[in-house]
């Protein structure tokens, strides 16, 4: 079986990250799952946005911690990547889930930093808990998600976990992402042993490193070059 793809941020690289568009782009093209963002303004409000500020990806400034929703929502988060994207906006995360839940799509959340309760209760009130799973680097963030959301499946790093018995053991993990040069052998099957699903990870455009995930038979591929994986993946059936 082909692994499931995950446009990292949506399609970034022909529409604004973490936009609509990114989402609807990816959506488009043949991804199944939109890998996002997530943040808390000042009012409590759940953002999609990859940075601690918004400054790179929006016409604004500071941190979006200290905003309030409403000039959140007032920023224009498309016009530094190309002028016909200046409608573009930095999605309320309720919307963004309730998007993807009508395009049959499923959602990959990194929590960034927000309040794990109001986050569980977004993923219920979508009904996108079931198709969503998680991913946390803050060990404050994935502790508070684990009470909030037991039933939510969550992924780590090898990279953060080291071993793929510690990633079952300690973190919980449902998935394991790795990276091409974690893809080994060894790796994959002590995966499968304690029931783990693989995600493969590649900012890469060479078509080399998605064969290379395709082979090894991982379940999904985390990837910024979707239309280049497309390729390998139909010339590989």
């Amino acid at each position: 079986m082909k692994p499931r793809l995950i446009a990292h941020r949506g399609a970034s690289l022909v529409a604004p990250e973490n936009t609509f568009e990114a989402a609807n782009a990816a959506l488009d093209l043949g991804a199944d799952i939109i890998e996002l963002d997530v943040r808390e303004s000042a009012d409590g409000v759940l953002y999609v946005l990859h940075d601690r500020t918004v400054d790179r990806t929006t016409d604004g400034a500071g941190l979006l911690e200290l905003m309030h929703s409403a000039d959140i929502d007032a920023l224009d988060a498309g016009r530094w990547f190309a002028p016909e994207f200046c409608s573009a906006k930095v999605p309320r995360l309720d919307a963004f889930l309730d998007n993807l839940r009508a395009r049959g799509a499923g959602a990959y959340v990194e929590v960034k930093w927000c309040n794990p309760d109001t986050l569980a209760g977004i993923l219920r009130e979508t009904r996108m808990m079931e198709h969503s799973f998680a991913f946390a680097h803050k060990p404050e963030m994935a502790i508070g998600l684990a009470s909030a959301a037991p039933d939510l499946r969550t992924s780590t790093l090898l990279s953060v976990a080291r071993n793929v018995s510690v990633a079952r053991s300690l973190y919980r993990a449902d998935f394991i992402e790795l990276e091409q040069a974690e893809c080994t052998d060894a790796v994959v099957r002590a995966a499968r042993a304690v029931g783990l699903e693989i995600i493969g990870y590649s900012e890469s455009s060479t078509p080399a490193v998605f064969k290379c995930f395709a082979d090894t038979h991982v379940d999904y591929i985390n990837l910024d070059h979707l239309e280049v994986a497309l390729k390998v993946l139909g010339e590989n059936p």
